[in-house]
């Protein structure tokens, strides 16, 4: 239940997050330009592309030798990660298996999924979730839960 609960939240999170950033910035000309205080400031421009974290756990009933002969006769190599996914990435954990982070154009997904459903399905056991990177968020709340600590002293 909390794997969902997570997993749905991730996702809520990623979509509301991105989901603004989607919209295209309309340029003004220079001469209709209003200046002063009250101009908001142009929106950041964000590429239309996801994060997707993979999890491929070892089949335990197979050793590495029979995994590398499925993976090799399915064609895994030729055909993962898609051609228009950046490996951002690629972590072998003892015990579970790779964990591999894309970015992957949005729109992408169905090609990323094949890719796994017709390489990797026979050698390993597929976990995917939409993920995002969370290390600006919790660097902000670092610097300011120590801010607020000296303003309690």
């Amino acid at each position: 239940m909390m794997k969902k609960l997570l997993l749905i939240t991730c996702c809520l999170a990623a979509f509301s997050r991105s989901g603004l950033a989607q919209h295209p910035v309309e340029k003004q000309s220079d001469s209709s330009r209003v200046e002063g205080p009250a101009m908001t400031p142009p929106a950041k421009v964000v590429s239309d592309s996801i994060l997707v974290t993979i999890i491929l756990k070892h089949q335990q009933n197979k050793n590495l030798p029979e995994i590398r002969r499925v993976l090799e006769a399915q064609g895994f190599w030729d055909i993962f990660p898609p051609q228009d996914a950046r490996v951002v990435s690629w972590t072998i954990a003892m015990g579970l298996g790779h964990i591999i982070i894309l970015k992957i154009p949005a729109g992408a997904e169905r090609r990323l999924n094949l890719s796994l459903e017709n390489g990797a399905w026979g050698a390993f056991d597929t976990e995917i979730y939409l993920t995002y990177d969370y290390k600006e968020v919790w660097e902000d709340y670092i610097e300011r839960r120590e801010e607020a600590k000296e303003d309690r002293n």
